[in-house]
């Protein structure tokens, strides 16, 4: 059969067939990109939407898995929220939560948001998430779709699941249902997979364990009765899914691209400390020698998140400043002593470690703790750039759960690229809290092992690198779909062409290819079935197209497939991507 469904695939498309209205559909519309704990800029669902006695113009969506309804904006939308609470539901904006829980979008990841409005639906699609810090997948689907008539239907991937790896029993909850908010009662929970219904305008379902939702691979429709729901359960068959899984390699052989230490704040031992971190072509020289010198806030200092504990900004540059992969004229500052390259992706994150560092999804140099700008008699955080020298400063922050100030400052050179931390007095020694001082490159980097930074390490030489070799799809392998095709990016800019390789049998965990020189990479498909080249193009991508016959013969037939190209960055020369499963179906 799967030799036949290469065949198959070659051969053509027929006529398109009705999709099964259980299903995931392909059509996924615009991207709004990754997440990274944020809401998305404003959408128009495209017709006022009937919720709750009320209409709605607007959708505001969250990459942990809801949304918020308003007129233009008002009522305001709340944050992105990974504590899900019955309570929140009901006390915040309008929110319809297809699964509300610590989960992510991760560019790195092929994490994406997508919305589809027409005049009569409107449908948002969460691609590629994952649960908070697992590393490597597996990765599901939801989608949301919101009719004109008021029926709000989500659909759920087989591998969806609530919680978070995190060890905070407050994210390891998830969420199901709708509330119109603005401090309503809250009512008695439901059995959301049993069906039935309710004469509240409120619906909910709360998972308080990790790991057990349970309409993964099914469907829930809520029909209003105004007040109220009917909400009916469906089940899937033959459903198209297209799921991608592992990771893919890049690790350049001997040279890290990254440095850290991790302690206690307890143990801290860098008072004083001054590291500079100077950029040299392809890698940053880091130096413990060279004397810093705080520089206090000046007048025009602006306030970074202000008033919030975990909150992020975005800053630009006065000019482009060289940075690993090229240039950026904007920084993101986290209120907990992170400075990211780039626009936001990961979000506030107040838990460090060092093997998070490493799997960040931009460049992030840190003093990471778990700071609070809004205790009571704490200093704050604070930019400006003043004579093409940015300065970001924790001018006496208080850490978490204590009054104890911290002060420090990251120091960057726009024109330069280079990046000096300068730390004055770090007393926040009484918090139980770890604090990671470090620097890693973009997407996830080897281990290279901790640093004691206070030891007069003298030098290092952290080179760059480049993200992992990914492949993802464009929509879902849906019989009769033209326009399906996998696509591959990150690709190294060696030779203008690649591989993809097609198989039966998934091997997830991957099988580790360091015996044929390919170090930190693994095999994810048996690749038994075919193989195809792909050429690159200038952006460093590429794309095959898969139309899928309409033959319903195929359909719950798997495929499973990874990439290839060629790199410097192993002995082989070769480097892999992360594999992809397919199933064909409606």
């Amino acid at each position: 059969m799967m030799h036949k469904l290469i065949s198959c695939l070659a051969l053509g498309v027929l006529a398109v067939p009705a999709l099964s209205q259980n299903c995931l559909n392909g059509n996924l519309g615009t991207s709004l990109g990754p997440g990274g704990d944020i809401v998305y800029g404003i959408q128009p669902i495209g017709f006022a939407f009937p919720f709750a006695g009320t209409t709605y113009s607007d959708v505001h969506i969250c990459d942990k898995g809801y949304v918020y309804l308003s007129n233009a904006g008002v009522p305001a939308p709340g944050f992105a929220d990974f504590t899900a609470t019955p309570a929140e539901l009901v006390s915040d904006a309008p929110r319809i939560c297809a699964l509300w829980s610590d989960i992510q979008l991760l560019a790195n990841n092929g994490g994406e948001c997508f919305i589809n409005s027409t005049a009569t639906s409107c449908q948002i699609t969460w691609k590629n998430l994952s649960i908070y810090q697992q590393v490597g997948g597996p990765f599901f689907e939801m989608q949301m779709t919101l009719d004109i008539s008021g029926t709000i239907k989500m659909v759920y991937g087989p591998n969806v699941t609530n919680g978070s790896i995190a060890g905070q029993a407050t994210w390891q909850v998830g969420i199901t249902g709708a509330s119109p908010g603005g401090g309503v009662a809250l009512p008695t929970m439901s059995d959301l997979s049993a069906g039935g219904t309710t004469l509240d305008d409120t619906l909910f379902e709360e998972w308080l364990t990790n790991g057990l939702f349970d309409m993964a691979g099914g469907s829930i429709d809520m029909i209003p009765t105004n007040p109220g729901w009917v909400y009916v359960i469906g089940s899937q068959a033959n459903c198209a899914a297209a799921t991608d899984y592992g990771m893919g390699c890049v690790s350049a052989v001997g040279t890290p691209n990254s440095f850290y230490e991790e302690m206690p704040m307890a143990s801290f031992d860098l008072n004083g400390a001054t590291f500079s971190m100077i950029r040299t072509g392809a890698s940053y020289t880091v130096l413990d020698s060279i004397p810093g010198t705080f520089v206090p806030p000046g007048a025009g200092a602006l306030p970074v998140a202000t008033g919030l504990l975990d909150g992020q900004e975005e800053f630009t540059l006065s000019a482009p400043m060289p940075v690993p992969g090229g240039a950026s004229d904007t920084i993101t500052v986290t209120t907990k002593g992170q400075i990211l390259l780039g626009t936001t992706a990961n979000g506030v994150d107040y838990t460090p470690t060092g093997a998070e560092l490493l799997a960040y999804d931009q460049t992030i140099f840190g003093c990471w703790h778990d700071y609070n700008q809004t205790s009571a008699g704490s200093g704050i955080i604070t930019f400006e750039e003043v004579g093409g020298i940015a300065y970001i400063t924790w001018d006496a922050v208080h850490s978490y759960v204590t009054t104890a100030p911290n002060t420090f400052q990251f120091q960057i050179n726009v024109a330069t690229g280079d990046m000096t931390l300068v730390i004055v007095t770090m007393s926040g020694v009484a918090s139980g809290d770890d604090i990671v001082v470090g620097y890693s490159h973009i997407g996830p980097s080897a281990d290279p092992g901790p640093t004691d930074l206070s030891s007069g390490f003298g030098s290092l030489t952290v080179f760059d690198d480049t993200v992992p070799l990914a492949m993802t799809s464009n929509g879902l392998p849906t019989l009769g779909s033209t326009t399906f095709s996998l696509e591959m990016t990150q690709v190294p800019a060696l030779v203008p062409l690649a591989f993809m390789f097609f198989g039966d049998t998934q091997a997830n965990p991957g099988v580790d290819l360091t015996f044929l020189g390919m170090s930190g990479c693994f095999g994810y498909t048996n690749g038994n079935l075919a193989s195809l080249s792909v050429p690159i193009g200038p952006s460093l991508t590429g794309s095959q197209p898969l139309p899928i016959p309409n033959n319903a013969a195929l359909a719950g037939s798997q495929l499973f497939v990874q990439s290839a190209a060629f790199s410097l960055n192993t002995a082989l020369n070769l480097i892999t991507s992360n594999g992809t499963a397919l199933t064909i179906g409606y």
